[in-house]
């Protein structure tokens, strides 16, 4: 775990180090970044640096101490999470109890509070009282994923850690060594920002028909046919629900984009690089401008989505949009340049 923390946020943990072996660390963290930036992985880190039985090598990983905050069973972590959306006081009057109780094992007590944002007014006061209030060898760390929504006598209390989303490289690199296909690996890096979420993407089980619906709709629109026939047509093999949608199209969008660097001769920007044939045949019939015009039309979808519309009938009037447009073109005679 340890490792790959360092892997994808070297500066966080050389910060952390650093500060433990200068006997500098702050009393109260806060760890801003998104879901599977490593926040909590960082504050087990920290955790374990604190608590580790091998002064030589810590965080070692495993010894007892180590085994235990990774499990999440050593008394002296406590972890708070959201129970029904919300933190609220009780959560933290437990965390004052738990902390004065004897029971406890010598050394640092460290506190834990995941996605502190939901922290509603009177946790956030309970919170800070407890800040106010002098304990030594406690630390605690806050994880969110936006900082500014955290009280600001909270923040300046605390140190703001500001966790780095991973480049493509680096999540297609992880990806690849995790056993998943080339093209996939490079699809997920290309379209996500963390490895959980890259993940996320290519364990979803409608994710191969989608792909599929793409290829189909591409070989109807090289041949000539209707777009809207080929979808109906195919449509319940790959879409069973509105994320089915977004995520199609969000696939569009992504292969329209390697349409527009393929267009301008900027292949190495490319991700469904195993399809240059079919790419090849469609940017030799659309414009530079139409294709960008296309890809404006498919972000102005993406927007709507987020709202209560009928995602099939609006697929149905993209598609309809796309084949009047191919139309003009041809009718124009105008030659794709």
């Amino acid at each position: 775990m340890f490792e790959t923390l360092a892997d994808i946020q070297p500066a966080v943990v050389k910060m952390l180090k650093n500060s433990h072996l200068k006997g500098r660390l702050s009393h109260a963290y806060i760890f801003e970044g998104d879901p599977g930036t490593g926040t909590y992985e960082a504050a087990l880190y920290l955790a374990a640096r604190l608590l580790c039985l091998d002064e030589a090598a810590r965080p070692c990983g495993v010894c007892n101490n180590c085994r235990r905050i990774m499990n999440n069973t050593h008394p002296n972590v406590h972890v708070i999470r959201p129970g029904k959306r919300q933190i609220v006081k009780e959560d933290i009057r437990l965390l004052q109890e738990d902390f004065n109780k004897t029971a406890l094992e010598n050394g640092a007590k460290i506190y834990i509070i995941d996605e502190a944002h939901t922290m509603n007014a009177y946790a956030s006061n309970a919170l800070l009282k407890f800040l106010e209030e002098p304990h030594p060898n406690l630390y605690g760390v806050l994880l969110t994923r936006d900082a500014g929504a955290l009280l600001e006598t909270l923040q300046s209390r605390s140190q703001i850690l500001r966790f780095t989303t991973m480049s493509r490289n680096q999540i297609e690199k992880n990806l690849l060594e995790a056993g998943y296909p080339a093209e996939q690996a490079r699809l997920a890096a290309a379209m996500t920002h963390t490895i959980a979420h890259a993940e996320a993407l290519l364990n979803e089980p409608n994710l191969l028909g989608q792909l599929d619906v793409l290829d189909q709709l591409h070989a109807a629109l090289i041949k000539g046919k209707s777009l809207v026939t080929t979808f109906h047509r195919i449509h319940d093999t790959a879409i069973e629900g509105s994320s089915d949608y977004e995520r199609l199209l969000d696939l569009m969008i992504r292969y329209q984009k390697d349409l527009i660097y393929g267009k301008m001769r900027h292949y190495g920007q490319c991700v469904f690089v195993e399809d240059s044939e079919t790419q090849a045949q469609i940017i030799t019939m659309k414009t530079e401008a139409m294709l960008l015009e296309e890809l404006d039309m498919m972000l102005e979808l993406r927007a709507k989505l987020k709202h209560y519309i009928n995602e099939r009938l609006a697929f149905d009037n993209l598609l309809l949009a796309l084949e009047r447009r191919m139309d003009l073109e041809e009718t124009s005679g105008r030659h794709p340049l």
